[in-house]
C-alpha cells in the first residue's frame, strides 16, 4: 500500500497554469500577495492570462501590493480590456491603486469615454475623483456633464463640490439636469451646493 501511494506521489505533477492560470488569477483577486509572488517564480504561470484578469481583479478589490507586484512583470498589461483595471479601482474607491495605475504610462484614465471618473462620481468616491482630476487626460464634462449629474442624482455632495472646482464642469448642462435630479431625489445638501 505504501509503495502504491509513493508511486502515485511521484506521478503527481500539479500544474500552476491549469484552467487559464486560475491559481494566479484567484490569488490576485483575494490579495494573497505571497502566493502571487510564489506563482510568478514558475515560468509556466502567465499573469496576463484571461485578458489580464489577475491585475483587473486585484484593482477591483484594492490589493495594492498585488497590483505593484503584477505591474513589475512585463507580461502584465494594466490597460487590457479598455483600461478595465483603473475603472474597477475607481468604481470601488481604491485611491491608492488609482495612483499606482496613473503612474504607469500604459494606463489611460480617459478610456471608455472617461468611465473611470464617471464611475467614481456615480459611487461617491471623492478621493478617487480628486486624484483623477489631476490627470490632464480626464475630462469630467463628457457626456453632457454626466459626472456632476450622476453625483447630484445620488446625493454625493463632496463629489459635487470637487467637480464644481473644475472649470470644465457645467452644473447647468442638459437643461439643469444636476439640480433637477438632486431635487427629485431629495438631496437638499446637493441642491444647496448647486444653488450657491
Amino acid at each position: 500500500m505504501i509503495s502504491e501511494l509513493y508511486s502515485l506521489k511521484n506521478n503527481f505533477n500539479p500544474n500552476p497554469s491549469a484552467d487559464r492560470n486560475y491559481a494566479i488569477r484567484v490569488a490576485a483577486e483575494y490579495g494573497h500577495t505571497e502566493i502571487v509572488k510564489l506563482l510568478l517564480t514558475n515560468p509556466i504561470v502567465d499573469p496576463s492570462a484571461n485578458n489580464n484578469d489577475a491585475i483587473r481583479n486585484a484593482c477591483m478589490n484594492g490589493h495594492t501590493e498585488v497590483v505593484k507586484i503584477l505591474l513589475a512583470d512585463s507580461r502584465v498589461d494594466p490597460s487590457a480590456d479598455d483600461n478595465d483595471a483603473i475603472q474597477n479601482a475607481s468604481t470601488n474607491g481604491h485611491a491608492e491603486v488609482v495612483k499606482i495605475l496613473l503612474a504607469d504610462f500604459r494606463v489611460d484614465p480617459s478610456a471608455e469615454d472617461n468611465s473611470a471618473i464617471r464611475f467614481a462620481c456615480d459611487f461617491g468616491n471623492a478621493e478617487v475623483v480628486k486624484i483623477l482630476l489631476t490627470d490632464s487626460r480626464v475630462d469630467p464634462s463628457v457626456n453632457a456633464n454626466y459626472a456632476i449629474r450622476v453625483a447630484s442624482r445620488n446625493g454625493h455632495a463632496n463629489v459635487v463640490k470637487i467637480l464644481l472646482e473644475d472649470s470644465r464642469v457645467d452644473p447647468s448642462a442638459n437643461d439643469n439636469d444636476a439640480l433637477k435630479l438632486a431635487s427629485e431625489n431629495g438631496h437638499a445638501e446637493v441642491v444647496k451646493i448647486l444653488l450657491d
